[in-house]
């Protein structure tokens, strides 16, 4: 390859790299390596198009071969940080952190990441426990230090919102000091503005969200959301840049009376353009499960601020006043578990669709028996739950259970490693699932035989799609709302004897039990036929919004 024939490949393979065409890129890039193996900036290039395509450990690999061609790179390290972090590898990524921070080439930033910093798969609870404390005592540092962080000058750090609350912990203590902390370090979260409401006027309220788009968020509050009348109801959608345009985002852009705003990346900006509009409410679906809008609700922006179920965890903040959820979430000791003041409807918050799939199923394939499956996001299986997975397998002979790989298979494979060292774990029938379609997802609910709620942290919008089919979900509730979804949707459906249990021994009879019913099909015909009745298309739900909102003023 000669010189000139070299600097046009790389000149398109860059092409393809700016047109997010990461595939056709790394393929030229790969093609110079060969002739240009330590060509640094092709290594750039290319570890960069790894990174995004996902192809984590590849990426990993390239950037080490740059450190070892140049060990004063800074590029280097924050990028292989940053790839650790996504591989899930939490102590290779601090050994990074501080070996960047040593030698003055890493953002100051990441001397903050690191003391918040643990793994979403965990090894075991002691893993869990051990950092947990460790975040804990390095909140306490940081909310005692003088440092401060600019958060539109590429020093935003990632809280672990997602890495606390999959536990079985009460995270209101924590998740305070986790404010405290931020509110210490950037110092716009601490703006505050003051709403001077006519009292004849709309209610002006605005919705803030990355999800609103074909996404579980998208599903879950859109016709809540639609409901709203415009007679009484001054109505905003905020968007982030990094919303995908999905069918739910156009319907979102569509929808008469409406104005929709995508938010500019930076958070002073944000904030000036929020201020400006004098909401009487802020509305934030899933708070925690967007980096940028977690800091944005961190600031007072309105005369109220709302949460709800999208991520069901409290944010521990003085800035959001109420939480939207459904009696059925509730117990009477819920309250100690957040800063928030409930605002309750007595369904769940939601006015769900029936999911309209093509292909259905035959009752033959729904009558299956002794198919077990979790199809859950994989950093919800705590480590307590491989009890429950594997003593069916173990008390079943005929069970398979299925459960599916994440798109990179990197939470897969750390888990198929913990797995390994249960003693009652049967590779032969524990079968992971490459990525579904929704309409392969449905079906599969719809086949198997029974779901499983991980415990601690349990399904929702899934449950919901189940019930297309009527499959039942056993479900073990804690007194945490993160835990009470599907037992709060089978209250809702008022149906007999729901699978509801109160420990391991009877979740795993229970799940044994269904999964060899002999009336299997007249059971989830049952489920479906309450779903159905009860649970899609809630209209009255949307009416109670309204009014709930409206007695606020």
């Amino acid at each position: 390859m000669n010189k000139y024939s070299a600097d046009e490949l790389f000149k398109i393979a860059h092409s393809h790299f700016q047109k997010k065409e990461f595939g056709k890129s790394i393929y030229l890039f790969e093609k110079l390596l060969k002739d240009f193996p330590e060509n640094l900036q092709i290594l750039r290039n290319i570890s960069l198009a790894y990174a995004f395509s996902g192809t984590y450990q590849k990426a990993e690999e390239s950037i080490k071969k740059i450190i070892k061609i140049k060990p004063d790179e800074p590029f280097a390290y924050q990028t292989l940080a940053s790839v650790l972090k996504n591989q899930d590898k939490i102590d290779e990524m601090i050994k990074i952190i501080n070996e960047g921070l040593k030698k003055n080439l890493i953002n100051k930033k990441w001397d903050f990441q690191k003391k918040l910093l643990s793994p979403l798969i965990a090894k075991d609870k002691k893993e869990i426990d051990y950092y947990r404390k460790k975040i804990e005592k390095n909140l306490d540092e940081i909310i005692s230090s003088e440092i401060e962080l600019d958060y539109d000058n590429d020093q935003i750090i990632s809280p672990p919102l997602f890495e606390l609350t999959y536990t079985d912990k009460d995270n209101k203590e924590i998740n305070k000091k986790m404010v405290r902390a931020l509110k210490k370090i950037y110092q716009p979260l601490n703006h505050k503005i003051t709403i001077n409401r006519k009292s004849n006027d709309k209610i002006k309220i605005g919705f803030i969200s990355e999800f609103f788009t074909d996404h579980t968020i998208g599903k879950l509050f859109k016709n809540l959301i639609f409901s709203l009348d415009l007679k009484f109801f001054d109505i905003v959608i905020y968007h982030s840049n990094k919303t995908k345009k999905g069918e739910i985002f156009k319907k979102f852009q569509n929808k008469q009376g409406f104005k929709n705003e995508t938010l500019p990346i930076k958070l002073i900006e944000k904030i000036k353009i929020i201020e400006k509009e004098k909401f009487d409410i802020l509305f934030y679906p899933d708070i925690g499960m967007s980096i940028e809008f977690y800091f944005l609700s961190l600031v007072r922006l309105a005369k109220y601020q709302i949460m709800s179920w999208g991520h069901p965890e409290t944010t521990g903040s003085e800035s959001i006043d109420f939480f939207l959820c459904s009696k059925n979430l509730i117990t009477e000791n819920s309250y100690k578990f957040y800063t928030e003041k409930f605002l309750i409807i007595d369904k769940l918050p939601m006015i769900y669709e029936k999911p309209n799939i093509e292909n259905k199923l035959t009752d033959k394939d729904l009558s299956k028996k002794n198919i077990y499956s979790c199809p859950q996001t994989l950093f919800k299986f705590h480590p307590d739950f491989d009890d429950y997975l594997f003593d069916i397998l173990k008390k079943d002979k005929k069970a398979v259970l299925y459960l599916l790989k994440d798109t990179h298979k990197i939470y897969y494979m750390k888990l198929l490693e913990r797995f390994k060292k249960n003693k009652n774990f049967d590779p032969d029938r524990v079968i992971f699932l490459n990525p579904l379609n929704l309409n392969q997802f449905i079906n599969h609910l719809g086949t198997s035989s029974v779901l499983l709620d991980p415990i601690y942290f349990g399904s929702g919008n899934s449950f919901h799609e189940s019930m297309f089919y009527g499959t039942q979900t056993v479900t073990c509730p804690t007194e945490y709302i993160k835990s009470r979804i599907v037992s709060a949707a089978y209250n809702q459906m008022e149906v007999k004897n729901p699978p509801i249990v109160k420990n391991k021994d009877d979740y795993v009879d229970r799940a044994i039990e269904i999964a060899n019913d002999k009336n299997i099909l007249d059971k989830k015909k049952y489920y479906q036929e309450a779903a159905n009745e009860k649970l899609f298309n809630t209209e009255d739900v949307g009416e109670k919004f309204n009014s709930i909102l409206r007695e606020l003023f």
